[in-house]
């Protein structure tokens, strides 16, 4: 036998085991959003919960987008349009022609990360809603 396959089968046995090891504490904790679930439906039956979904990033991992986000702005010197930072932070991860889903992906989590760190102080926005322009603060 191989001694890869050999070692794929291993971590096969030992992912297998890892899923039986964890079945019994992912079952309690769906069983306590079911528990939960029901008193918020209970207390307001007009309250629509939506789904779970998370979806990763197919771009940016975790933490790498607000230092993606700050290298754009360190490196431009200049206040910059929002759709500009997020065309050059894909560029700086490689994606120079990107679809449309992700330019306009990252288009919204540049605005909300930015309006985040404008109310922190950490970075400013010259001009009104429509032809903003976000900067580093000094």
């Amino acid at each position: 036998m191989h001694p890869d396959l050999r070692n794929l089968r291993r971590v096969r046995v030992y992912t297998h085991k890892q899923i039986d090891r964890l079945q019994p504490q992912l079952d309690r904790l769906k069983a306590r959003l079911a528990e939960v679930e029901a008193e918020i439906q209970a207390i307001a039956p007009e309250l629509q919960l939506p789904p779970r979904r998370y979806k990763p990033n197919p771009v940016f991992a975790r933490g790498d987008f607000t230092r993606t986000l700050y290298a754009v702005l360190r490196d431009a010197g200049e206040p910059l349009p929002m759709r500009t930072i997020a065309i050059r932070m894909l560029a700086l991860k490689g994606l120079d022609m990107p679809e449309k889903a992700i330019r306009e992906r990252t288009f919204y989590r540049a605005s909300t990360t930015l309006s985040v760190l404008h109310g922190q102080g950490r970075v400013v926005m010259t001009g009104n809603k429509r032809d903003a322009r976000w900067g580093l603060a000094e």
